[in-house]
């Protein structure tokens, strides 16, 4: 037969247990970015170390890693390889902290924005920018929300109106050069 137990002692144990997984999963987040730092997150045997704008980026499984204000991040081009990317945006790693962070045709840019700042925005969700039209059922949104707007395109520049942030042509390149911006690589 089975205890009759109250309420406030399920819910005392529902929140121990909550906090303990959380516990667990936040030390196997730092344990995973540490051991990444120090090379030890697997090599595919590139050792390069570059130094450009004061910033020494490592390869590693096919990512230039670096270290910057005590966090890590990967790009796929140095700050060298994007230097021919038009960035004209003054928008700073403060601006998504905690915010919502809204995409509009997403595409493996998208994915190396998140791999970088993610960590840093409360969430993230594709939408429509007002006024386009949009297929599904996603939310619109305009320049007051946090958007980040992957457009195709011959020359690859990186925009910014209002806190929209249009990253046109290569994606990837485009994305590197905006992430270098919003941290004060180049």
């Amino acid at each position: 037969m089975r205890k009759i137990r109250a309420q406030a002692e399920i819910d005392r144990k529902k929140r121990k247990n909550q906090i303990l997984v959380g516990g667990v999963m936040i030390a196997v987040l730092v344990t995973s970015i540490v051991a990444f730092s120090f090379g030890s997150g697997g090599n595919d045997g590139d050792s390069s170390k570059v130094s450009e704008n004061g910033v020494d980026f490592f390869r590693q499984n096919g990512v230039w890693v670096a270290e910057i204000d005590g966090g890590v991040f990967g790009f796929q081009n140095l700050p060298s390889e994007v230097s021919d990317v038009d960035v004209d945006v003054s928008i700073g790693l403060g601006q998504y902290t905690g915010q919502v962070l809204y995409f509009v045709n997403p595409n493996e840019g998208a994915n190396e924005v998140l791999t970088n700042i993610g960590r840093y925005v409360l969430r993230y969700q594709e939408a429509c920018l007002n006024g386009d039209d949009c297929e599904g059922d996603l939310p619109m949104k305009d320049c007051d929300d946090n958007l980040i707007i992957f457009e195709g395109g011959d020359a690859t520049e990186v925009y910014q109106d209002g806190s929209c942030v249009f990253i046109v042509g290569d994606s990837l390149k485009g994305t590197d050069a905006f992430l270098y911006k919003v941290l004060q690589i180049i």
